[in-house]
């Protein structure tokens, strides 16, 4: 005979219904128009008839039309029992197989009933009713309401701990003896609809296969969930604070929080898994290796002995294809190559921010969120950075002095003007053969760890004859890829995952969405009038040092010059307001002539 297999959309609707109401609410696919909104006027009865009918009337309006007419049989406690009927229930399957939809929700409605839910639980502090409360809030709230978020992401991070006692009870529950003989053929139609095709079982093992089915199904539920908890929260989170989209649609709080959470913690979940792998096959290899007569390599992820700290091997050797090629290739990186280099420690970053926001005192909130990322590293390594800002804001030249100022060398890559896919290096065979953009940048400043800056990157060529610089650009951005890179040129794989890629961009709306997941975005803002007195200082040393005249020797500004340029500069792009100092520092020179 066969056994039934546990289909995921069917465990995951059993550990959903075993979680607590507002993890219940966002996670529902079927959210607003399923079976949530009648579950929590169930539980709302069960605490005071009153608040029961309140929900009801509120489902009433229009949430949840479609299984309406389920309400009397549930509010009187008769709702069928027994294996199938508990099948019908968890997978919403109906008889007539209507498929009616809501036109419309009632938020004002909505709202009404959250402020009686908590009126009630505040005067009967009653948890449950509050839990409830939440459960309708995240159901119906906008995703432009901070205040909602707010809420909702301290009652989410609360609860994500009950997924564990869920899970914990779950497991005490032997799902298989839930369901008759009669149901096997149910189960296993639910799991032809998902693919997945009944094993052969003999009689006298199928209670112990059937009961190994559940538990595997159960746990992977749990294991999904937890993911989705977590990034549902982490949405909320960010929601709360202000953190929106271009557009939302029609969706409610809870299903845009989670699909900003998944977003967010997708580079995360990618490089655990590839962490995880590298686990996986350096066991691999020691096992290996501790095997009578076996003679494996060492792990490529294990150090070099030859290797000191606080350097790496980029190229541990040279491809030598064809005639002469290899020696070719090698002309002006004779250093790079087989030969250990430098990686940049990090410097004072309390120095940094305060030499960094003497010349952007407009991108305090960038300048903090950059140095972040360096807290507690010993060497320099950002994370891979996209600066959106305005034309003439500044962001190259934050870039550029950021490099100075963190040691690393700057390797600038112009987006408007990089053709083809030669970021990442071009085939040896080819007469203008050349290494990967950011091995160049390791050559050029014999350091491990220096910035790549790719300038202009919404600007690249959108032609794919020859490649896109934004496909070229990606693997470099995959840690696991990056540390093991074939480049075309070297024909040899480049550890380069110590080289941090910032890009720059007036926008990223045309940015493809593989690029945009694997960058953090940084807002670059423009600075307005009230930063005009902060920014001329550093705009006077500079156009000091471009005139080869030490800057202690440059006289300031004075007050009728500073409010010359008051009033012709309200803000905006710095480069017009270097041009208009430019103007003034001749004005004054020739002044100084004549007298």
């Amino acid at each position: 005979m066969t056994g039934p297999v546990v289909p995921p959309s069917l465990a995951r609707r059993i550990v959903l219904r075993h979680l607590p109401r507002i993890l219940r609410a966002g996670l529902d696919p079927d959210g607003l128009y399923g079976r949530v909104p009648v579950m929590l006027a169930r539980d709302a009865g069960a605490v005071d008839a009153g608040l029961g009918e309140a929900v009801l009337a509120w489902i009433a309006q229009g949430p949840a039309r479609d299984i309406h007419d389920d309400l009397p049989e549930m509010a009187a406690g008769t709702a069928p029992r027994g294996p199938r009927a508990l099948l019908r229930r968890v997978l919403r399957l109906r008889s007539d197989g209507r498929e009616e939809r809501p036109s419309e929700v009632h938020p004002a409605e909505a709202r009404t009933l959250v402020g009686l839910l908590d009126g009630f639980a505040a005067a009967h502090d009653s948890v449950t009713v509050r839990e409830i409360a939440d459960a309708v809030l995240v159901l119906t709230a906008s995703p432009a309401d901070r205040s909602a978020a707010a809420r909702l992401a301290a009652s989410m991070w609360r609860e994500l701990p009950r997924i564990d006692e869920s899970a914990a009870i779950l497991r005490l529950l032997d799902m298989a003896e839930e369901f008759d003989d009669d149901d096997d053929s149910f189960v296993s139609a639910e799991a032809g609809r998902h693919g997945l095709l009944p094993l052969p079982v003999p009689e006298d093992a199928r209670a112990e296969v059937l009961r190994r089915a559940w538990v595997e199904a159960i746990d992977a539920a749990i294991a999904d969930l937890r993911v989705q908890a977590r990034a549902l929260a982490l949405g909320l989170s960010a929601l709360a604070v202000g953190e929106t989209e271009r557009y939302y649609g029609t969706e409610g709080i809870g299903s845009a929080a989670l699909r900003f959470g998944e977003a967010a913690l997708g580079p995360v979940e990618r490089r655990a898994r590839a962490a995880e792998r590298r686990r996986a096959e350096l066991a691999a290899a020691r096992k290996t290796a501790e095997m009578p007569g076996s003679a494996a390599p060492a792990p490529a992820d294990e150090p070099d002995a030859g290797v000191p700290e606080g350097h790496v091997l980029v190229c541990p050797a040279i491809g030598a294809t064809g005639s002469g090629k290899g020696r070719d290739v090698t002309k002006g990186y004779e250093k790079s190559i087989a030969k250990p280099l430098p990686l940049v420690p990090t410097p004072d970053l309390v120095r940094v921010r305060r030499r960094l926001l003497y010349e952007f005192p407009q991108a305090g909130g960038a300048v903090d969120f950059v140095l972040c990322d360096l807290v507690g590293k010993p060497f320099v390594r950002l994370g891979h950075l996209l600066i959106v800002g305005p034309p003439g804001s500044g962001k190259s030249r934050f870039v550029r002095r950021l490099g100075e100022e963190l040691g690393t060398g700057v390797f600038r890559v112009d987006g408007s003007n990089d053709a083809g896919a030669s970021f990442g290096g071009t085939e040896r065979r080819w007469y203008s053969a050349e290494p990967a953009r950011p091995f160049m940048a390791v050559n050029r400043f014999l350091q491990a760890n220096p910035l790549v800056l790719v300038d202009e990157v919404d600007k690249a060529p959108t032609r794919s004859d020859y490649g896109r610089l934004w496909d070229g650009m990606i693997s470099f951005l995959e840690p696991e890829t990056a540390a093991r890179f074939p480049d075309p040129c070297v024909q040899a794989e480049l550890d380069l995952s110590w080289v941090s890629v910032v890009a720059t961009a007036n926008v990223d709306w045309n940015l493809p969405a593989p690029l945009l997941d694997r960058l953090r975005r940084i807002e670059f803002p423009h600075p307005g009038p009230e930063h005009l007195e902060a920014l001329l200082p550093a705009l006077l040393a500079q156009a000091a040092a471009e005139r080869g005249t030490d800057p202690r020797w440059v006289q300031g500004l004075t007050g009728e010059e500073v409010r010359v340029l008051r009033r012709a500069w309200r803000g905006g792009s710095v480069r017009r307001l270097r041009r208009m100092l430019d103007v003034l520092l001749r004005h004054r020179e020739q002044a100084a002539v004549r007298h």
